[in-house]
């Protein structure tokens, strides 16, 4: 082991305790649970702890929004305090995911993610998590960090779930401020569960038959994979075996064996060594003697062997020793590669990185697409992180983005001079710049990508290379695919369930022609399916893609099931409902024009969809006024509403959202009631905006093969760029002058 670096000694690193996190109530009168530090300013604890700092029904699975708790970390003064955002909910839910009753003995889910507005100052530091196992011997704190309230337990089952937790009759036993809380196994060293829960005796004398000092908790192996299913699970963590973290050790083991020739050719001179590894340390948080020494090649391979970051921050300290030093510079592109053999090196120094990580989160707070647009463009054959693929990317998660892109260490593009490939992030960074507004942030960013690419030896003209890609790729317009515009209106006297239609085929420049001529003649459902069908199918190039069908209706029709009429023919084996084949979107523009600026605020909040935070609109908003008054003053931009709610409800706020021009409406027609908007939850309805079409789609796919599945997504989305049918009327006239309403 080495003894040259050393880290500040405090008796909680030998156990969770660094790690253990106190939630106080909103008025800082009581513990009201127990947190534990994942990295970074994430913070993890139970969502009942959450509801019970908020005076909340405990199991509530109501999402409280965008709240501040203060919380504090025992092993620092109790009077150190820090505010904390809720970033991350993942509700209590039965098994049969449905609401928790009120005297449950378990439930699932039960999470939320905090993020600090800073990362907390040492001896704070984050546990190491390993698979739970059944007989683990584990303890757990309460929220204040006691050191007499620890409360030692055996796993007596877990099923992969749910783990029960029984106590001596001795000592202290989880009870309430425990929740939330790290479950530590003594015997490994590491953070396997989190204490969720106590299983009590009922009212009355106590006997033999009762349940006495049995707990209960997540398994690690449980919690990750709900914080994976949010896009919430800890940077870096992979959730591996003993046996796999023991291959890993091993490996680590020949790459420092191998490390010791390099060093040697870059580090021989121990006054050298020893002023880089003086620097090494200090980055990293270590502590280095004061006397002058310097540490052993060894010590030092051990350190870059193990250490998080440890060898591309002492390379960003050697890289400009070995500007002009063609020998120098090839020992550090082989100590280099050895790193990628370590899961610990990472590409990025400890100063490279936290600066990209700033800057990222500032843009992604500003832009919440801007990171998922340039990585789907920049890496598009890659299997990209889950957060970038479906869900709105929010700050705190940056630094999970960051570190996973960080493992992908070339594109399949030549580069000069069999110098190394420009990594898959750096290519992200230039396509985040070219996208980015302001000349200030996007030179920063390609600063930074150049002082990088330095660093690993890349060759100047692969850097220039993509960054002329991804100029380009800004200065993109995007190609019109094939869109379909419908217009839907009916009579007094028209048969219930008819409507008339009117239908154009929009061409690629944009040109209307006007598809069904016939729209005096009131039509049934599957009729105007089938005439759709055709249109879009018949259209130019519609082999590119799923096509845009965007339907114009009538006020009182914006809870028509159209998604769901079958335009399949009698002869057709597979169903054909219009929402599983196309981008099946609404229009009302009858209720937008009751607003005199009723255009420009459609215009104005368009543009700004990429920008602009999602509304919640729900029982809560203060009925039709309050929906106004956000709309007018706080959500003066908002793009996009979320409508939660009964169909009064509904009827309510969805004419205030058309006639205040937002232009992106999203809402579950078949919720009876408030409680009802979960089932929406997997379509991200708060991700990329742009991407909301297609996942509503495919939602839709998966809701009419499955009948468990009661919810129906309705989505209006107004773009900018369609004409409207008394436009397309007036632009084609050799079509003639039927009433379209």
């Amino acid at each position: 082991m080495t003894t040259w670096f050393t880290s500040p000694e405090d008796p909680s690193s030998r156990d969770a305790r660094g790690a253990l996190v106190r939630v106080l109530s909103t008025d800082r009168g009581r513990t009201a649970g127990a947190g534990v530090y994942l990295a970074g300013r994430r913070l993890l604890t139970c969502a009942h702890v959450i509801n019970a700092a908020l005076g909340l029904r405990s199991l509530s699975p109501h999402n409280p929004g965008k709240v501040t708790l203060d919380v504090s970390f025992p092993v620092l003064s109790a009077s150190d305090v820090h505010p904390a955002r809720l970033v991350a909910w993942i509700p209590p839910r039965s098994p049969q995911y449905g609401p928790v009753p009120d005297g449950s003995l378990e439930w699932d889910g039960d999470l939320a993610v905090l993020e600090l507005n800073d990362e907390p100052p040492p001896p704070v530091s984050p546990v190491r998590w390993l698979e739970m196992e059944r007989g683990q011997q584990v303890r757990a704190w309460y929220g204040g960090g006691q050191p007499f309230s620890y409360a030692d337990a055996r796993v007596g089952a877990y099923d992969g779930r749910i783990c029960y937790l029984d106590g001596q009759l001795s000592g202290a036993a989880v009870d309430e401020g425990y929740s939330g809380g790290p479950l530590w196994s003594v015997t490994d060293q590491a953070a396997v569960g989190l204490v969720m829960g106590r299983i009590t005796a009922p009212d009355g004398a106590l006997s033999a038959q009762h349940t006495v000092r049995r707990s209960w908790g997540l398994g690690w192996q449980s919690v990750f994979r709900e914080l994976a299913r949010v896009g919430a699970a800890p940077e870096g963590h992979v959730n591996g075996s003993r046996e796999r973290s023991a291959a890993t050790l091993a490996e680590a083991e020949s790459v420092r064996d191998m490390m010791v020739g390099p060093l040697h050719g870059l580090l021989g001179d121990p006054r050298a060594r020893a002023d880089h590894a003086t620097v090494l340390a200090a980055q990293l948080g270590l502590r280095a003697p004061a006397d002058g020494s310097a540490p052993t090649v060894e010590e030092l391979a051990l350190l870059l062997s193990g250490t998080e970051r440890a060898l591309p921050t002492l390379a960003e300290s050697l890289a400009p020793k070995v500007t002009d030093d063609s020998r120098g510079r090839a020992e550090l592109d082989r100590l280099l590669a050895l790193g990628r053999l370590t899961e610990a090196a990472r590409l990025l120094s400890v100063p490279e990185h936290r600066a990209l990580v700033g800057k990222l989160e500032y843009l992604t707070e500003h832009d919440p697409g801007l990171l998922c647009r340039a990585a789907t463009a920049a890496l598009p054959y890659v299997d990209l992180p889950r957060s970038l693929q479906a869900a709105r990317l929010v700050p705190s998660a940056v630094p999970g983005v960051v570190r996973e892109l960080e493992s992908w260490y070339g594109d399949g593009s030549p580069v000069p001079d069999e110098t190394p490939r420009l990594p898959a992030l750096l290519r992200v960074v230039e396509y985040v710049a070219a996208e980015t507004s302001g000349d200030l942030a996007r030179q920063a960013l390609r600063e930074w990508s150049s002082r990088v690419a330095t660093r690993l030896g890349i060759h100047s003209s692969a850097l220039q290379e993509r960054r002329g890609d991804a100029d380009r790729w800004s200065r993109r317009t995007a190609p019109a695919g094939v869109r379909v515009l419908v217009e839907l209106d009916r009579y007094a006297k028209d048969p219930v369930g008819h409507y008339r239609c009117s239908v154009w085929r929009l061409r690629p420049d944009g040109t209307p022609a006007r598809a069904a001529t016939e729209s005096d003649r009131p039509r049934t459902g599957r009729e105007i399916a089938r005439l759709i069908r055709e249109v879009a199918g018949g259209a130019e190039g519609a082999g590119g893609g799923v096509a845009l069908v965007a339907v114009s209706v009538p006020p009182d029709a914006l809870e028509l099931a159209l998604d769901e009429w079958d335009g399949a023919g009698a002869d057709e084996y597979i169903p054909a409902p219009l929402g599983e084949d196309f981008h099946l979107v609404l229009r009302c523009p009858k209720i937008r024009r009751r607003s005199r600026t009723g255009h420009a605020d459609l215009e104005r909040r368009w543009n700004s969809r990429h920008q602009s935070d999602t509304l919640l609109a729900d029982h809560r908003i203060g009925g039709r006024a309050g929906l106004i008054g956000l709309l007018k003053t706080t959500h003066r931009d908002t793009a996009r509403v979320l409508v939660h709610g009964s169909t009064e409800l509904r009827g309510e706020l969805l004419p205030v959202c058309l006639v205040m021009g937002v232009p992106v409406v999203l809402w579950d027609r078949a919720a009876p009631g408030p409680d009802d908007s979960d089932p929406l939850d997997s379509l991200a309805p708060h991700g990329p905006v742009d991407g909301l079409p297609e996942r509503v789609r495919h939602f839709r796919v998966h809701a009419y093969a499955n009948r468990a599945v009661s919810a129906r997504p309705a989505l209006v989305w107004e773009d900018i760029g369609l004409p409207l049918p008394d436009e397309l009327q007036l632009a084609d006239p050799s079509e003639g002058t039927e009433r379209t309403g």
